[in-house]
């Protein structure tokens, strides 16, 4: 097994003595050399043994061979038709002892162990002719063969057998041949028996495979002491491998390191794969603290631009609630000069339809001056008494016309209220600017809001301008009336003596009166037409400013959404900012 390592960056500061862990079961030196050097073992045993099966094989054959030719020597020198005179009870005749003379000098150049000729008259039972064997053991003529007829059948039909392996015996180490034995005419006369020894073929055999083993023991030693080699140089680089990952691990990461290893093998090609998968790493590892950096950097500048749009958007949602305070101050206000304008409408309306009845008795008056002149004297007294009655009412009058002038003022307060609101929407604009794209939307409301500010301004201008213009029609309206009750004073009263004298004069005045009455209905009639206007005016611009309040009220929500919405990406960036920095930590614990 390949030694492994504990991460030493995984254990605490008072535990790093990291150590090299042992293999739990065999090394990769036992896991080659066990089963290499059993392959081995296994090999040169086959091959021992197939050495030895082979060479046994070819010594018994080289045996065989040898006793075959001995036998075919001795089966050369043998007389047939003397063997046939050997029977039963023939030892000592010449037959017997000239054969069995030949057959021992042939015995002793071959080295045969046992030389024999055989016989069968009946062809039921074998029997012995000549025996060379000089032991106790020697078999006389016509003594019965250990083997049958039937075995031997053969060969006394002419056909040679030849024992072809060794035979271990009580007698010694044996191959046994026989071979037909001819007489003059070509018929068997006998078998001759040849036992061979072949015990130094036994022990070649026996040399043989004792070579055979030392020569395998030999070379599996050798094998495994090459192999242990080999094997030992392969773990070595392993090993130095190992040691220079351990490095690697045990310097705190330190991924400049490089694997030096020269072999020339798969190690090296495995060092150079080592030393680009650290390089990878490395490219890797710097990415990450590039890319780290870069998001603590961002995080960082996320944060102060959410901080400084949530501060932003405080200052629009305060502007916006003052600008909604704002509103309802001019709705209010507009309702009063909304209820002003209608009050003046009225007071208008009734001096319109009085001098319009003023106009029409003014005409009745030019109708009437002669009764007038007949009755002046008469009427003198009901004149000075109307007199005095129409110049408390005309005063009256004039004095609650001059509430107009409440108008200009009003117009006033719409238009100072307009300047701080078309401010307002001027620092909306500021600080939606500031806010940047998030606040966009902010300044398409801060831009309705001063376009309805400026809308208002110049409706109030307008308001003003019909309003100096009523005022002055009032004031000239005053100063008819002034003049009228200074002639009533002067004219009609003071010199009422003198109206008959001046009846005609005072026609031609009256006239005047009536054409001075009819001008002054009309510019009561134009005055209500305008006052009509700028209630209407009053009005738009009144359902303007509610409409302004509330979108000033949806922004403000909005704001208050957008405030939460920044506050939840301000934990976020916060989040991001944590995670790039504990990234950068981690990247800072290599070494690139």
């Amino acid at each position: 097994m390949e030694s492994r390592l504990v991460n030493c960056n995984a254990i605490p500061n008072r535990m790093r003595g990291c150590m090299k862990r042992k293999v739990r079961k065999w090394s990769i030196r036992y896991k080659v050399l066990v089963p290499s050097s059993l392959l081995l073992l296994f090999m040169f045993l086959v091959m021992g043994l197939n050495a030895y099966f082979r060479l046994e094989s070819g010594m018994i054959a080289l045996g065989v061979e040898e006793a075959q030719m001995a036998a075919a020597m001795a089966d050369s020198v043998v007389d047939g038709d003397l063997l046939q005179e050997i029977r039963e009870g023939s030892e000592g005749s010449e037959a017997y002892e000239s054969t069995l003379a030949i057959l021992r000098e042939v015995q002793k150049i071959c080295g045969i162990e046992f030389l024999y000729t055989l016989y069968s008259d009946d062809k039921v039972n074998v029997r012995y002719g000549v025996d060379t064997d000089e032991s106790s053991g020697h078999n006389a003529p016509g003594q019965l063969f250990e083997e049958s007829y039937a075995e031997l059948a053969d060969v006394f039909g002419g056909e040679e057998y030849v024992q072809d392996y060794i035979d271990v015996t009580e007698d010694g180490t044996l191959i046994s041949v026989y071979m037909p034995i001819y007489d003059s005419n070509g018929n068997v006369a006998g078998v001759l028996g040849c036992d061979y020894d072949a015990s130094y073929v036994e022990d070649r055999i026996i040399g043989a495979r004792k070579s055979i083993m030392q020569l395998t023991v030999i070379c599996v030693i050798l094998s495994a002491v090459l192999l242990n080699l080999i094997v030992g140089r392969i773990v070595k680089s392993l090993r130095k491998v190992d040691e220079k990952i351990y490095d690697l691990v045990n310097n705190e990461g330190d991924l400049t390191q490089k694997l030096d290893i020269t072999s020339g093998d798969e190690l090296e090609l495995i060092a150079g794969n080592v030393n680009a998968m650290l390089e990878y790493i490395r490219r890797i590892m710097l990415n990450i603290s590039e890319d780290s950096r870069q998001l603590a950097e961002s995080a960082v500048s996320v944060a102060e631009s959410l901080t400084s749009a949530r501060d932003g958007i405080s200052d629009v949602s305060s502007t916006m609630e003052e600008m909604s305070a704002a509103m309802e101050e001019t709705s209010a206000s507009l309702f009063q000069v909304n209820e002003s304008v209608a009050n003046i409408n009225n007071t208008v309306g009734n001096i319109a339809q009085k001098a319009s009845q003023e106009s029409s008795n003014s005409e009745s008056t030019l109708m009437r001056v002669r009764e007038i002149y007949e009755k002046a004297q008469s009427d003198k007294e009901m004149a000075g008494g109307l007199a005095a009655d129409m110049s408390q009412k005309v005063n009256e009058k004039i004095q609650r016309s001059k509430a107009v002038e409440q108008i200009d003022a009003l117009t006033a307060e719409i238009i100072n209220i307009t300047d701080q609101t078309s401010l307002l929407a001027l620092n909306a604009n500021i600080e939606a600017a500031r806010a940047g794209e998030a606040g966009r939307g902010f300044a398409v409301v801060a831009g309705e809001i001063g376009s309805l500010a400026a809308n208002s301004a110049k409706a109030a201008v307008e308001i003003q301008n019909v309003s100096q213009e009523v005022i002055s029609a009032v004031n000239e309206l005053a100063q008819e009336a002034g003049r009228m009750l200074q002639f009533m004073d002067e004219t009609a009263m003071a010199g009422y003596e003198m109206l008959l004298e001046n009846s005609r004069n005072y026609q031609n005045d009256v006239g005047h009166l009536s054409d001075v009455m009819r001008d002054f209905a009309g510019d009561s009639e134009e005055l209500r037409e305008n006052l009509d206007s700028i209630k209407e005016a009053v009005e738009a611009v009144n359902i303007a400013v509610e409409e302004s309040a509330k979108g000033v009220v949806n922004v403000t929500e909005v704001s208050s959404d957008l405030t939460q919405s920044m506050e939840s990406i301000n934990k976020d960036a916060d989040a991001n900012k944590d995670i790039a920095e504990q990234l950068g930590v981690e990247v800072g614990k290599f070494k690139l």
